[in-house]
């Protein structure tokens, strides 16, 4: 059995497998997986620390489609990682393994999910869903196996693809890491419209991360505020790749500096798992998501992405100070 928040497994999560950007190869399998299982819905999950955030997928409501992720503690997936092996569920609203949210939502009653594998880890499952009770036969889940086997060796290929080339000097890559820090930081500060409004949306009480940022929900949440944080939170997508790749290269020729990939891919992390929320509210904001479908889909990543935050917020200052430890252990001083 498998410890689902093990760094170790954690660590493969990373790159461009966060993204949820369209990928022909993985949408193929997901389409491939729904005609195999003659299900009406399918997607690759990659259970993270707070989320399942859906990679690919096929047939979701419009909500999940926007926001591409649910609540790792309702999800079905987090059972198959966790086992390491396929989940077979006939009658969900009978079978007391499962979580029972997605069932109550959506009516989701049939779920057969089988682990996608990458060095050795169980990082998420390839699974088909159906809205009745059913059964699948001992073909489908072995066509399951081996769409698992394409994404994961796609997923594989997309970290790959995305690998740092070149070189630089050690001590200006350590400078470019607390540069980016400083603007990450801010970023994430800038983020507190968008948990505000889903807090004020759900009727939870304002707790941290906004109460920690010194100001009022009415003060957050505007639409002006929303937007912005919306654009900021794309825009610090490329920043924290940047930065992992730069830890990455770093860690390699400074051993003083070996933290920092860990603590760059957590903050790497927490933003894909603060993103699912960015998405509700970029769909409303724009118009192509009813705020009745939005609230069901924020009630189920709210609490990850709040987690989410503050482990980013604290990956972020592990980081700088990893390379300030760095620049010192190799004779530089700080950023300007």
């Amino acid at each position: 059995m498998a410890d689902l928040n093990d760094p170790v497994r954690l660590a493969e999560l990373h790159g461009a497998m966060l993204r949820t950007d369209a990928d022909a190869i993985l949408d193929a399998c997901v389409t491939r997986a729904a005609r195999l299982a003659r299900a009406p819905i399918a997607f690759v999950s990659l259970v993270v620390r707070h989320i399942q955030l859906l990679r690919a997928h096929h047939g979701l409501p419009l909500e999940l489609a926007v926001s591409c992720a649910t609540s790792r503690s309702n999800s079905f997936c987090q059972l198959v990682v966790r086992d390491e092996a396929p989940l077979l569920v006939e009658d969900a609203l009978r079978d007391e393994r499962v979580p029972k949210e997605l069932v109550e939502h959506y009516g989701i009653r049939a779920y057969a999910g089988v682990p996608v594998r990458v060095r050795g880890h169980a990082i998420g499952s390839l699974c088909v869903l159906d809205v009745v009770p059913r059964r699948f036969d001992p073909r489908t889940i072995d066509g399951l196996d081996q769409l698992a086997i394409e994404v994961a060796g796609r997923l594989s290929d997309l970290v790959e693809r995305d690998a740092p080339v070149g070189s630089a000097d050690l001590q200006e890559r350590l400078v470019r890491i607390e540069q980016a820090t400083r603007v990450l930081e801010r970023a994430l500060l800038s983020l507190a419209p968008v948990i505000a409004a889903a807090q004020n949306a759900a009727g939870v009480r304002q707790q941290a991360p906004v109460d920690a940022m010194h100001a009022t929900p009415s003060a957050l949440v505007t639409i002006t505020s929303l937007r912005a944080a919306v654009g900021c939170w794309r825009d610090m997508g490329s920043v924290a790749e940047e930065l992992c790749d730069e830890a990455a290269a770093v860690a390699s020729s400074a051993p003083a500096a070996s933290g920092l990939v860990a603590a760059a891919r957590a903050l790497a992390r927490g933003m894909a798992e603060v993103g699912p929320l960015v998405r509700l509210a970029e769909g409303v904001l724009e118009g192509t998501l009813e705020e009745t479908a939005a609230e069901r889909g924020r009630s189920l990543v709210l609490r990850g992405a709040i987690d989410a935050h503050e482990a980013a917020c604290v990956a972020v200052s592990e980081i700088r100070a990893g390379a300030l430890r760095a620049r010192a252990a190799t004779g530089s001083g700080a950023a300007p």
